[in-house]
């Protein structure tokens, strides 16, 4: 095997196991996102949320920058892509929220995250033209019922269901689908950091629209201690290091791949809430994780030529 795939196959282990790691902490934000939800608005939430990633990413790229760790550079088309990922960014973060106001109580969250890689394949798939093999097929199935299993959905209602807020979630899932495949196209012209600074501002400037009413800045000082300290966990840990690193992955490991992962993050959120919140492991949410972390692997296998 020559030295370049060698080199190569070392940055792809890198980057999985970044990436493997910011889902770790994506499934363990389930925890901050519970207990701050009923704090504030969630259009407030959102701003400050999206605003203290963004602000956080200024020592990021300048220890990046004088360290150089990274090679930092953006060019116009970067600056133009970053705008529709802004946006992305922000509707996103409100329809998850609206679908946590009305959507399926507790697990709701998980149809995101359980729906999401598929959404990503299907486009990535049609947009790309790339193909699935029999084993990633299978991959996406397991992963479609592991998070059913999951959320364990024969235990809801048809009214539960089909409630609005559950269509918010399948949107926020599609809506992260088409960001994933616009980062993509953005980290082509710019690095991840940079490209992943610009969308965070684009998506704060929005999201400040959307919580204008309620006065985000002087609202500030209204929230308690917990609220703040939540928020900067939800903020600089989770998005501005961990949905930096996803984007990173998707740069170099392609929107399908990246995507799989995501499968990770139900199953992760679903152990810290047995941990924190002392809530029940039914043997259907054991397969159901099970399941998923084999989508996981059968996902990441390469289609035969």
């Amino acid at each position: 095997m020559s030295t370049t795939v060698l080199n190569q196959s070392s940055k792809d282990t890198t980057v999985i196991l970044s990436l493997i790691s910011a889902m770790l902490i994506w499934g363990s934000s389930w925890i901050s996102g519970k207990i701050i939800a009923d704090m504030a608005p969630a259009t407030l939430t959102v701003f400050y949320r999206i605003a203290l990633a963004t602000l956080s990413m200024l020592p990021i790229l300048l220890l990046v920058y004088k360290s150089k760790l990274q090679k930092l550079f953006f060019s116009r088309q970067a600056l133009l892509w970053s705008i529709p990922a802004g946006i992305l960014m922000a509707a996103y973060n409100q329809l998850f929220f609206l679908g946590l106001y009305d959507g399926l109580p507790g697990k709701g969250g998980m149809l995101v995250t359980t729906t999401n890689p598929i959404f990503t394949i299907i486009l990535s798939t049609f947009i790309f033209r790339s193909t699935l093999s029999n084993k990633q097929l299978i991959g996406c199935i397991l992963g479609l019922i592991g998070g059913l299993f999951m959320i364990e959905i024969w235990l809801f209602d048809a009214a539960q269901i089909f409630a609005s807020g559950n269509a918010y979630f399948l949107l926020a899932s599609l809506t992260w689908a088409f960001l994933t495949l616009i980062s993509k196209q953005g980290t082509k012209f710019g690095d991840f950091l940079t490209f992943s600074a610009a969308m965070y501002f684009w998506a704060m400037v929005l999201s400040y629209l959307f919580a204008y009413d309620l006065s985000p800045l002087s609202s500030i000082t209204n929230y308690s201690a917990i609220y703040w300290y939540h928020m900067l966990y939800l903020s600089v840990i989770v998005v501005s290091i961990a949905t930096s690193i996803f984007f990173l992955a998707n740069q170099r490991l392609g929107p399908s791949r990246s995507s799989s992962f995501i499968f990770i993050v139900p199953v992760t959120a679903m152990g810290m809430s047995i941990w924190y919140f002392d809530e029940q492991l039914s043997l259907t949410m054991f397969i159901g994780g099970v399941l998923a972390l084999c989508a996981v692997y059968l996902l990441n296998k390469p289609a035969k030529g």
